[in-house]
């Protein structure tokens, strides 16, 4: 069994300026929340996972740690300091943490115990509830930003309320890729291994696969990265970490006159697949019609 991929966290500096720049590209954005740790995030939803636009709010909470002693605002200012805007970690789907926990120590990963973690929503209506989510945390010190975590909605009524939320004006439904960059694939596909199985792992020497049933991860050199991407050019290996996002879209013309209305450049690759530039959400998105 491997772990769908839910949501990648998407650090930005700036999260106000993110927000009207995922609005421009054509999504649709959730209202803004806190964390206890220190960030705000807003979400952008698709039928079976989201994208989660992640700033820091309150840099006083940033030391707050969680029963492991794992710091999650730390590591989202780190990778903001070290990289810049970009994916800092990825969100993997669990009905049952407790179960899947159980699973991934199994496959040889020391990880802590799972945590919860309580925060309020803001409901249709005006309405604020408190809603529950349940994580577990796959990190890796020396490898920060190759970090994912098990993520189980312990109030799943309260998360997705308005079906409204997952439609978007650039037609995006899917997080469909996730892209890692590494300096050393053969080194790194042992993380995800022990988090996904040897089942779930396809390839070998500069390029890895690592399929689930929400998605699939790929961990590529720099050379095959930039077969892949070439707008995102001789782009730094170090630190590992994950570069691009897949987005399946009904109609790549209909996203494409949303971007041009706000003068967005992007790369057109063929009738049913275009790329948007890591400059303007802070990572490479590219839209496959499907």
């Amino acid at each position: 069994m491997s772990f769908g991929i839910d949501h990648p966290l998407l650090a930005v500096s700036d999260l106000d300026h993110a927000a009207q720049a995922a609005r421009d590209l054509g999504f649709t954005v959730n209202a803004r929340h806190q964390h206890p740790w220190g960030t705000d995030n807003h979400l952008l939803f698709f039928s079976n996972n989201f994208i989660e636009l992640m700033g820091i709010g309150r840099p006083e909470c940033l030391d707050y740690q969680d029963d492991n002693g794992f710091q999650f605002g730390r590591l989202i200012e780190a990778r903001l300091i070290t990289v810049g805007d970009g994916i800092a970690m990825v969100a993997l789907d669990s009905d049952s943490i407790q179960r899947d926990h159980a699973l991934v120590a199994a496959r040889g990963f020391n990880a802590g115990c799972p945590i919860i973690f309580r925060r309020m929503a803001h409901l249709p209506g005006g309405r604020d509830e408190e809603v529950s989510v349940a994580l577990d945390i796959l990190h890796d010190p020396e490898r920060p930003f190759l970090t994912q975590f098990l993520c189980q909605q312990l109030r799943p009524e309260l998360f997705r309320v308005d079906p409204t939320q997952e439609a978007h004006a650039n037609t995006a439904t899917s997080i469909a890729d996730v892209w890692y960059l590494s300096d050393d694939p053969t080194y790194d596909i042992e993380h995800f291994r022990r988090i996904h199985g040897p089942n779930s792992i396809r390839g070998g020497g500069a390029e890895w696969t690592i399929h689930t049933h929400k998605g699939d991860c790929h961990l590529l050199d720099r050379q095959a990265l930039a077969a892949t991407f070439p707008m995102l050019g001789d782009i730094e290996p170090e630190p590992p970490r994950a570069v691009a996002l897949t987005l399946t879209c009904r109609d790549l013309k209909a996203a494409i006159a949303c971007w041009e209305h706000h003068g967005i450049d992007h790369h057109r690759h063929s009738e049913t697949q275009a790329d948007i530039a890591p400059g303007v959400l802070g990572t490479l998105l590219r839209f496959e019609q499907r």
